[in-house]
């Protein structure tokens, strides 16, 4: 059946199912919604999905995903309008069941892709269509760590509310040691719209920024806590890094490189961000350690789309089916766990008081899970078809998901 998209939102009275995740567990239930929440009381009246056995689960709450990035420029050097690839996105989001996804945008002294233009197109582009755009958009700021000429800039972003998360990326020391590889050379200049011989110019020029590097990401890292920020860090290679990032207030460690900085960011509290597509391949494509190892050994909090939409959904009934994780238990690695890591009380679970972002699933395919239909705020985003709907005065005696 054809994949649709609702052109107009219809809001719902709510939702009743045989198999409703709350937070007791799965079972039926019937939630009602008001005002785009989780109602404490059933309406009296007013259109309900029937769910019926598919599965109802919370909305995925992505923390980190790039993938935009191949809608802006599906080839280097080849960039589309930020609207167009951005309502492309969205579709693709609310067919993988992601209701709030925070987009990692770098601002790097690489420019290009991943430079202040981009970025600025960005912001725009989601002030232009926020009233179009089904999924809750969110920024992510990747700072690369050398790019010093950028942090006033991200000082005002920041001060501007445009930013919902701050990752503290540092990748110039790996991208210095591939400089002899020709062809990975190419690859980043390509994506920083330039010739190779500027983009070795300008990694050159960033690499006089060191002694002045840990002073200004400390400016930066405070100015994020001051403004109410969650804070991460991104690829920890080793336990002192952590230790770092955590004096500061960062309480993310987004892909740790060993195994014994993610030990230590739990040990002390820490959020550890992990690739979905990681666990869905079985394997880091960069050699990091293995997620599904890392929520077995419970080291790893939160799952993220990373390069892959598709990836949570698939994930969280990757690690069902394995045995590492019940489904309810793994489906908080991609849904409660990083709503609250980044800050998020209003969402991740379906309770009262919450808002109603639900998706519905169908599981019958193992290992293929296909979401039927996407409500963001109450609201019904996406239909992968026709959907039964009902009287919600009919709807039952399901107990409510709280």
């Amino acid at each position: 059946m054809p994949t649709t998209t609702q052109t107009q939102s219809a809001r719902l009275a709510g939702i009743t199912g045989r198999r409703v995740l709350g937070v007791a567990g799965i079972g039926p239930a019937t939630l009602g919604f008001d005002h785009g929440g989780i109602a404490r009381q059933v309406p009296d009246a007013g259109p309900c999905i029937d769910a019926g056995d598919l599965l109802v689960l919370p909305g995925i709450v992505d923390i980190h995903g790039d993938a935009f990035e191949r809608a802006v420029m599906p080839r280097p050097g080849v960039s589309f309008p930020y609207a167009g690839a951005l309502l492309d996105v969205d579709r693709q989001l609310l067919s993988h069941g992601i209701t709030t996804a925070f987009h990692g945008v770098t601002l790097s002294w690489e420019g290009g892709l991943r430079g202040e233009a981009y970025a600025l197109r960005m912001f725009d582009a989601l002030a232009q269509l926020q009233s179009a755009l089904g999924a809750s958009h969110k920024v992510h700021l990747r700072f690369e760590a050398y790019h010093l000429a950028g942090v006033e800039t991200a000082l005002s972003w920041m001060a501007e509310g445009r930013v919902g998360l701050l990752a503290i990326n540092d990748h110039l020391p790996m991208m210095a040691r591939r400089m002899a590889n020709e062809s990975k050379l190419a690859q980043y200049a390509e994506r920083a719209e330039c010739d190779a011989e500027t983009f070795r110019t300008r990694l050159r020029t960033a690499s006089r920024n060191a002694q002045e590097v840990p002073a200004a990401m400390s400016r930066l890292i405070a100015a994020a806590r001051a403004a109410g920020l969650p804070v991460a860090s991104h690829d920890d290679p080793d336990v002192a890094t952590r230790q770092h990032y955590h004096r500061q207030a960062c309480h993310i460690a987004e892909f740790p490189l060993t195994i014994e900085a993610a030990r230590l960011a739990r040990q002390i509290g820490d959020d550890t961000v992990f690739g979905a597509p990681n666990v869905v391949r079985g394997t880091s494509h960069t050699g990091a350690p293995n997620a599904t190892e890392m929520v077995a050994a419970g080291l790893c909090t939160v799952l993220a789309s990373d390069y892959h939409y598709p990836a949570p959904l698939q994930a969280a009934f990757k690690l069902a089916q394995l045995g590492v994780a019940s489904l309810p238990e793994a489906w908080q690695l991609v849904s409660r766990n990083p709503a609250r890591a980044a800050g998020l009380r209003d969402r991740g679970a379906l309770a009262p008081g919450l808002r109603a972002d639900a998706i519905l699933v169908d599981d019958r395919q193992p290992g293929l899970p296909r979401v039927c239909a996407t409500i963001v705020n109450g609201e019904l985003k996406h239909a992968a078809g026709m959907l039964p709907l009902i009287d919600i005065a009919d709807a039952g005696e399901g107990s409510l998901a709280a």
